[in-house]
């Protein structure tokens, strides 16, 4: 197979990067926009040893489950990389990838069917849009799929319809001067309590205070504009220093019955009808009982933790964000919990430290997982159950098989689709002491 090579293909899977998956000539041929049972005339753009990746020339045969995306940038932007099948055929093909991952693991594991959304659009509660300028005018919007080129949005159909607002009116308020010190322009809108938070992420202030005048008076639902200097020579989006321009560096928020302060440096799950469904199902595969002492790993706000508190006898939440740390602390205080307290340290430091028992652990890393040390140190706990809160099921997939080696077996895991029409889906993987 050579690049430039055009032939027919028909597409038998979805890969879980949101490919059609075929086969020609003895070759994995990998291709976007192209659904099972789709048929098209591709063209070879990239050639690996074991496959290649090919782009459509020409439609031949559509699928049954082919939609038109509402978005006109879907596909080009990186994002929903699932847009353009129905939502119900995303569920199914979702399930099949994970029950497929987990079935190498354990064939008993019960993949359970995954809990979509009633409504799968302007879900999201958190926006980083990249800000630039591009033939004198100023620009915004996603990048382009492994690329750092700006592709210019209007509206994005999973952002709430706010942040959508918000951004609208940024973008055509933003001088040229105040762009060329920008990196970033970050949102955040609460559903519950309907406080919204503007972030200028860039070099400068360049007379931000100006545009910050205009906004709160636009839009009074605005209770925090901070600018973030970042001067780093890479893709980290937050830098260390801020300044606030209006309100505070916090909004308000709600999850369950849980009265929260969101510092904007801290995790919070971008899905807030979601992250209720989300928590509600960990909690109870954790069977908490009064007695419990309980450790939550990777806490950042202490959300799980605080909500963890009211079935648990003692809650230690573990952070490395101190930011994180001091807002869990305040939403602590906030609720009037009393039996929990926060730890700003390195989650794995602090298993590898801690020498008291828990009866549960939860743990919710980032994408990478967790290291062989971390498992190693949870299980010296010797916790009776452990919940695993995972955004990758691949790193979860891993870290289950050495948690068996540790003696752990994971009877059932819970699907919950916190990014609809992205290839992402979160999973709750329940652990028991064999």
């Amino acid at each position: 197979m050579k690049k430039n090579q055009e032939f027919e293909l028909t597409v038998t899977d979805l890969s879980d990067q949101g490919f059609g998956i075929g086969h020609e000539q003895g070759m994995t041929v990998f291709v976007s926009n192209l659904l099972p049972k789709e048929k098209a005339i591709v063209r070879v753009i990239k050639v690996e040893k074991t496959y290649a990746i090919a782009r459509v020339m020409k439609m031949i045969e559509q699928s049954d489950e082919r939609v038109q995306p509402l978005c006109d940038q879907a596909g080009r932007c990186g994002g929903c990389a699932f847009m353009h099948l129905d939502y119900p055929s995303q569920l199914e093909y979702k399930h099949k990838q994970l029950k497929t991952l987990f079935e190498r693991v354990d064939s008993e594991i019960e993949v359970c069917p995954i809990l979509g959304m009633e409504d799968p659009y302007y879900y999201r509660n958190k926006a980083q849009f990249p800000i630039g300028v591009e033939n004198g005018q100023v620009v915004g919007g996603f990048y382009k799929a492994r690329t750092n080129q700006i592709v210019p949005i209007q509206e994005c159909k999973i952002q709430s319809k706010q942040i959508n607002e918000i951004y609208h009116w940024v973008l055509n308020h933003l001088t040229i001067e105040q762009a060329q010190d920008l990196r970033h322009l970050f949102l955040r809108h609460s559903k519950k309590t309907g406080d919204l938070q503007v972030v200028f992420i860039g070099q400068n202030n360049t007379d931000l205070h100006a545009i910050t005048s205009k906004l709160v008076k636009q839009f009074p639902a605005v209770t925090s504009v901070v600018f973030n200097e970042n001067k780093r020579n890479d893709n980290v989006i937050l830098g260390k220093n801020y300044q606030v321009l209006y309100g505070s560096d916090c909004i308000a928020e709600q999850c369950l019955d849980l009265e929260i302060q969101l510092h904007f440096k801290s995790f919070f799950q971008v899905n807030p009808d979601q992250m209720e469904v989300l928590y509600s199902h960990a909690l109870s595969l954790a069977n908490l009982q009064k007695t419990d002492q309980v450790i939550e790993l990777y806490s950042g706000t202490g959300t799980i933790g605080l909500l963890a508190a009211k079935r648990a006898g003692h809650v230690i939440g573990v952070e490395i964000v101190e930011d994180a740390v001091k807002n869990a602390k305040e939403n602590q205080r906030r609720n009037g919990i009393d039996n929990a307290e926060f730890i700003c340290m390195d989650a794995t430091k602090f298993a590898h430290q801690n020498k008291n028992e828990a009866d549960v652990v939860f743990v919710d890393p980032p994408r990478k997982g967790m290291t062989k040390q971390g498992i190693e140190d949870i299980c010296a706990l010797n916790p009776k159950r452990i919940v695993y809160v995972s955004c990758n099921p691949r790193t979860l997939a891993r870290d289950l098989n050495e948690f068996y080696e540790r003696g752990y077996t994971c009877p059932t895991i819970q699907p919950v689709d916190m990014f609809p029409h992205t290839t992402g889906v979160e999973s709750i993987a329940l652990l028991i002491q064999q």
